[in-house]
């Protein structure tokens, strides 16, 4: 489990979005097509969070090929996203992803069951703590990414 949500995930998804920094910048989307994107994404990350699809990607290679390719693919599309979105809709992404990954965290903490049958309690425990630490990391850079984006708006007027 922590390999999994702690390491494949995160790290499929900064490979993606530092490939779309580098080889995105000048994508321009419309509103529609961004939020339309940030839906795939909270929705990617949803689904790769869940017990049994972190089982099936143990277990199946073929399955764990596809979550790679998945995220890489969400990171891909999340700069261009976030690089052209209304500030408002970026500071609410970034919000629940944080809260998701909290949320997450706090329930594999909480159950006293094994929730994937891949791994044993200890594991599941552990990666909670540290999803926790993650999120609540996580957070603190959406506050950064609000307050710098607060003063700019502010020296525009």
């Amino acid at each position: 489990m922590p390999r999994h949500q702690l390491l494949q995930l995160p790290a499929m998804l900064f490979l993606g979005f530092f490939t779309g920094w580098q080889f995105l910048k000048k994508l321009k989307l419309e509103m529609h097509w961004g939020i339309s994107l940030l839906i795939f994404v909270m929705a990617s990350l949803i689904f790769w969070m869940l017990p049994h699809s972190i089982d099936a990607a143990v277990i199946d290679n073929r399955f764990n090929l596809l979550m790679l390719i998945n995220m890489f693919v969400a990171g891909l599309l999340t700069f261009p996203v976030l690089r052209n979105i209304i500030f408002e809709i970026r500071i609410l992404f970034l919000g629940m992803v944080a809260v998701m990954i909290i949320a997450t965290g706090i329930a594999l903490i909480s159950f006293n069951l094994l929730l994937c049958s891949a791994f044993n309690i200890e594991q599941q425990k552990e990666t909670g703590a540290v999803l926790i630490k993650a999120g609540i990391a996580f957070f603190f850079f959406t506050l950064y990414v609000f307050f710098r984006g607060i003063g700019k708006h502010r020296s525009y007027e």
